[in-house]
C-alpha cells in the first residue's frame, strides 16, 4: 500500500489530518490510559502520572512516524528514549511483564482513539485497517525491544547487586568495617541488624551445583550467602533448612552483625576440619569440641604421635592392628565387649592387644590424662576418620 504521507489526494489529506489530531489529544489519551489500567497494580500503582504522560507523548511520536510511513518506524532516538524509560521503570520497581503491559495498553488506547478520529474525518476503512495492522506490528516490535532492554538491565543490576553483597560480606567477615557502616550497609542489603547471625562456610560434592547449595542455605530475605571459588559463605539469620547428603556446612556461633568476623573465623576452621576428615552434613563447635584443636596444635600432636603411635610403626602390620584395636576401644568408651564386637575378635584377643600396647608405649589406659592423649593422637591420624 502506498504511504498516505506521499499522497496528494483528499483521502490522503484526511488521513494526515487524523494523525495530526491524534497528536493534539495527549490529555485525553493519558486519561484513557490510566482509566484502562488497574491503579492498584503496576504499572499505574507505582508510576507517577507525569511519567505516564511523558510516555504517552513519546509513544505518540513513534505512532505518528509509523502511521505516516505505512510501516513500523523505530529509529535510534526511539531506542534511546525507550532505554531511559526502562531504566526509570526498573527504578520504580516494575518487572518486564509490567513494562510490556503498560506499553501495549498505551498503544491500544492510541489505536482506539485514532480509529475514532479517522471515522470522524471520513478516512477510508481499508486505510484504517492498514493503520491498525501497522500499529500491531509496532506494538510487537517495541515489546520485543523492551523485553531485551529489561532483561539486559535486570541482569546488569543483578550482577552489580551480587558484587555489592560479596564486597560487603568480605569486609564485614574480615572485621574491616566500623559498626555504623555495618548497620547502614546491612540494612541497604535487606539484613535485619537487630538479630544475631550465624556465619556459614559450605561446600558440596565435585560436580554438584554450588548455586543450588547457596539457595538451600539462603532461605530467608534476611539471609546473605554468596558463591566464591567453588564454595559458599555468608550470614544466616535463623536455623538451616534441608541440606543435600553431599553438603558440607560449617556454622559459627550466633553473634550481632558487627561481630560476625569471629563467628566466620570459627566457621572456616570447622569447614577445613570437615574437609580434612571427610565429614559431611552440618557442624558447629558444639559438635566437634576439642577435636578442632588437634589439627591446630602441631607441637602437641607431634609429641603424642611420637609417644603412642611411633613405637607401633616399627612392628609393621601387628603394630597397625594394635592401633586399630586402641581406636575401637576408645570409640567404645573403654567397653571391651563392644570394642571386640566392632573388631570381630574375641574379647581376650582384644585384652591381649591392649596389654601389648601398654608394654610397648608405657601408657596407662586407666589414666584420664593418658586416655585423652591417646584420643588426641587417634584424632590426628590423617588416613582415618574420627
Amino acid at each position: 500500500m502506498e504511504p498516505s504521507a506521499l499522497r496528494g489526494d483528499a483521502a490522503g489529506q484526511s488521513f494526515r489530518d487524523s494523525v495530526a489530531r491524534l497528536m493534539d489529544d495527549v490529555d485525553e489519551l493519558v486519561v484513557r490510559t490510566v482509566a484502562n489500567g488497574d491503579e492498584q497494580r503496576p504499572p499505574y500503582a507505582v508510576v507517577p502520572r507525569s511519567a505516564i504522560e511523558a510516555s504517552v507523548r513519546m509513544n505518540l511520536e513513534t505512532v505518528r512516524n509509523s502511521l505516516l510511513a505505512g510501516s513500523p518506524v523505530v529509529d535510534d532516538r526511539d531506542v534511546e528514549a525507550l532505554t531511559i524509560r526502562v531504566d526509570e521503570r526498573l527504578g520504580q520497581g516494575l518487572r518486564v511483564e509490567d513494562g510490556i503491559q503498560g506499553w501495549r495498553q498505551s498503544i491500544g488506547v492510541i489505536q482506539e482513539r485514532f480509529i475514532e478520529i479517522a471515522a470522524e474525518n471520513g478516512v477510508d476503512a481499508t486505510e484504517v485497517l492498514e493503520s491498525v495492522r501497522v500499529l500491531w506490528q509496532l506494538s510487537d516490535l517495541m515489546a520485543n525491544q523492551m523485553t531485551t532492554l529489561f532483561r539486559s538491565r535486570q541482569l546488569t543490576g543483578a550482577l552489580r547487586n551480587s558484587q555489592l553483597r560479596a564486597e560487603f560480606l568480605e569486609r564485614v567477615l574480615a572485621g574491616g568495617l566500623p559498626v555504623p557502616e555495618v548497620r547502614a550497609r546491612g540494612e541497604e542489603l535487606g539484613l535485619d541488624t537487630t538479630v544475631d547471625y550465624l556465619a556459614v562456610k559450605a561446600g558440596t560434592a565435585p560436580g554438584a551445583s554450588v548455586e543450588a547449595l547457596r539457595r538451600r542455605l539462603e532461605t530467608r530475605a534476611t539471609d546473605l550467602v554468596v558463591v566464591a571459588d567453588g564454595y559458599c559463605f555468608g550470614l544466616l539469620s535463623g536455623p538451616l533448612g534441608v541440606l543435600a547428603p553431599e553438603d558440607v556446612v560449617a556454622l559459627g556461633p550466633a553473634t550481632p552483625l558487627p561481630e560476625v568476623a569471629g563467628s566466620f573465623e570459627l566457621a572456616t576452621r570447622i569447614y577445613d576440619w570437615m574437609g580434612r576428615h571427610g565429614v559431611r552434613g552440618r557442624r558447629r563447635i558444639e559438635d566437634i569440641g576439642w577435636l578442632l584443636a588437634v589439627d591446630r596444635d602441631d607441637a602437641v600432636t607431634s609429641l603424642l604421635l611420637r609417644r603412642y603411635r611411633a613405637p607401633l610403626d616399627a612392628m609393621g602390620e601387628f603394630g597397625a592392628l594394635i592401633w586399630r584395636s586402641i581406636r575401637a576401644y576408645v570409640d567404645a568408651d573403654k567397653n571391651v565387649a563392644r570394642a571386640a564386637e566392632a573388631l570381630v575378635v574375641h574379647q581376650n584377643t582384644l585384652r591381649y592387644r591392649l596389654a601389648r600396647f601398654t608394654e610397648i608405649t608405657g601408657a596407662n589406659l586407666d589414666s584420664t590424662t593418658t586416655l585423652l592423649e591417646v584420643a588426641w593422637a587417634l584424632a590426628a591420624e590423617p588416613d582415618e576418620t574420627t
